[in-house]
């Protein structure tokens, strides 16, 4: 009989908390508000355009004049910005920062130790030779006079602080300590007053460490489909877009920031070896056009307030080789969502 008794009452409190949990999902669904007025961007790394064997200050000008996005989120490496200890070139991103002025283009700059693209921890070969109680204030130090220096173009719509700073991710590539995090954040915003980004990944981040480190907008990642390298294969993120929207209710309610954008939507293929290797044919079933739309019409339905459209280069790469198809879409998509 008291056995009966205590599997009823386990019954009853799995009940409970499933129903807790619904209810939960429930309020935070419509705790965050999808905006109706999506704007949409793109990615830019100039390593990446070198990469594919492009000069990047002339690429970034053909984005700019046959896209004509309206919106930019650029990295800028330390290994690029400071190739010896204090002394910096600015040159490159000083181009694209100008041309985008002229042309109007809003731009996320993104700084830091951790950015986008692998190895996602980008140093110069000088920090590897530094002492580890000397390492945080090399980073600070390129921070604030990148800032300093950056400063001065209206172009730089706001700051990205480092990239998905919780997450670790990228060969020797840690996590940022949160007390970094924190100093670097409050550095920033004592040298300028726009708009601080913090970053994490929208597959498999935390969310909330990332919005309680102080910044002022959150930033995620929306990557559909990725290869697995322990599993050796494929695998689409069985994600509903109704999941960003809870979690964006939940990083709303228990936090002060309250604009959430999607800085990274997958618009290229995820590469098991890289695009030289592997054949077109794989490539197009990876990303395509139809792929494209579908991606974008599910960030719609998650209803970040931006979002920035990752592959830009690969775009260009590909239609170099005579397939066209992919960048022909994005230019009739941004020209079909010009604000």
């Amino acid at each position: 009989m008291a056995r009966k008794f205590l599997r009823g009452r386990w019954y009853k409190g799995i009940l409970f908390f499933v129903l807790f949990l619904i209810v939960a999902a429930v309020f935070f669904y419509f705790r965050f508000q999808p905006t109706a007025d999506h704007g949409w961007g793109l990615n830019f790394s100039p390593e990446q355009a070198e990469y594919f064997g492009f000069d990047s200050q002339k690429l970034f000008l053909t984005v700019l004049d046959d896209l004509r996005p309206e919106r930019m989120r650029v990295t800028s490496f330390w290994e690029t910005l400071e190739p010896l200890p204090g002394q910096f070139d600015f040159a490159v991103t000083d181009s694209i920062l100008r041309e985008a002025e002229k042309r109007g283009a809003a731009v996320i700059l993104v700084l830091g130790h951790k950015q986008p693209r692998w190895p996602e921890c980008h140093h110069p070969s000088w920090y590897d030779e530094l002492p580890e109680q000397e390492k945080n204030a090399a980073v600070l130090s390129m921070l604030k006079a990148a800032v300093e220096h950056f400063r001065q173009f209206s172009s730089v719509a706001a700051w990205q602080v480092e990239n998905e700073p919780f997450f670790p991710y990228g060969p020797d590539c840690p996590a940022v300590p949160g007390k970094l995090m924190t100093e670097e954040l409050r550095l920033v915003k004592s040298l300028d007053a726009r708009p601080l980004i913090i970053t994490d990944s929208g597959e498999k981040g935390a969310w909330l460490p990332a919005a309680w480190a102080g910044a002022d907008v959150f930033g995620s990642t929306m990557y559909r489909q990725v290869y697995q390298d322990k599993w050796g294969r494929y695998l689409k993120y069985p994600i509903p877009a109704a999941v960003y929207r809870i979690r964006a209710g939940i990083l709303q309610t228990f936090s002060k920031v309250n604009r959430i954008i999607g800085v990274e939507l997958q618009a290229e293929p995820w590469f098991s070896t890289n695009p030289f290797d592997t054949p077109w044919e794989r490539q197009s079933e990876l990303m395509s056009p139809e792929i494209f739309l579908e991606y974008a019409d599910y960030a719609r339905r998650v209803g970040f307030a931006e979002n920035y459209f990752w592959g830009v280069e690969w775009w260009y790469w590909a239609k170099a080789q005579g397939h066209p198809e992919m960048w022909e879409a994005a230019k009739e998509f941004f020209e079909a969502n010009r604000e």
